[in-house]
């Protein structure tokens, strides 16, 4: 019983750590399929002035391509960092068969101190997780996979990644689930989220369903200040979105 009192604190401490000095950002999560608008035109200046016209201090990437035949050979996160004049950070997923990597990046106005990303698992296609470490807290982001059994894993390997930093997180992503799915619902046991779910974020022409997320990990008081999921039907399949946070 002495251990379990003393670990407990412990733990409480580490959760709250960097919550003192409240911090308001913009977070924007968006899956830009590598670049290719539904007009079926690869476009990497739209994207990134859909980027500026947010002016995020982070946004988190998903469907990001390196040097691929497919998004003429472009390093995408780097494209994309120079033109929006942001910090570009590059997780790569799996390897092209004609050469070139495919993965999930980020932005970001604050260089951090540490970039780190770890694999996850997905049936259909290998996905990855993305950790950038500033002094007080973590900026994340992912992509999960189409299977239900792979998103629960991923789930508790981020868990498991999250409790080694003891640090406030925020996290953004393409989760492929929906608000009421049972994967959420284990998501909500250590976050909560910070993002507009009734707005559908996908597809983006007529969109139907809520798969992208920001979510910021239990322990400290978010106050969500603004958020919004874009119009934007033709850069991406599917939309933006973003919301003002203070941490």
């Amino acid at each position: 019983m002495k251990r379990i009192l003393y670990v407990l604190p412990l733990l409480a401490i580490m959760l709250f750590v960097g919550c003192e000095k409240p911090r308001q950002m913009r977070i924007m999560s968006y899956n830009i399929h590598i670049c290719k608008g539904m007009d079926k035109e690869l476009d990497i200046e739209r994207i990134a002035n859909v980027i500026k016209g947010v002016n995020p201090d982070f946004v988190g990437l998903q469907e990001v391509d390196s040097v691929a035949q497919r998004s003429d050979f472009v390093f995408q996160a780097k494209e994309l960092g120079r033109l929006t004049g942001m910090h570009y950070f590059f997780a790569p997923a799996k390897e092209h068969k004609t050469g070139g990597l495919y993965g999930i990046a980020a932005l970001v106005k604050e260089e951090p101190i540490s970039f780190k990303y770890i694999p996850l698992p997905g049936e259909e296609e290998v996905r990855t997780f993305l950790i950038l470490e500033f002094k007080d807290y973590l900026l994340c982001n992912t992509h999960f996979s189409l299977r239900s059994n792979s998103r629960k894993e991923s789930i508790e390997i981020i868990r498991k990644t999250m409790a080694e930093y003891g640090k406030p997180a925020i996290l953004t992503g393409d989760f492929n689930m929906s608000p009421i799915s049972e994967e959420t619902k284990q998501m909500l046991s250590d976050w909560e989220v910070l993002s507009d779910t009734p707005k559908f974020t996908f597809p983006s022409k007529g969109p139907r369903r809520t798969i992208d997320y920001i979510w910021g990990l239990k322990g400290c008081n978010y106050e969500v200040l603004n958020y919004e999921v874009l119009n934007e039907p033709v850069a991406s399949d599917h939309q933006p979105l973003y919301a003002d946070i203070k941490f």
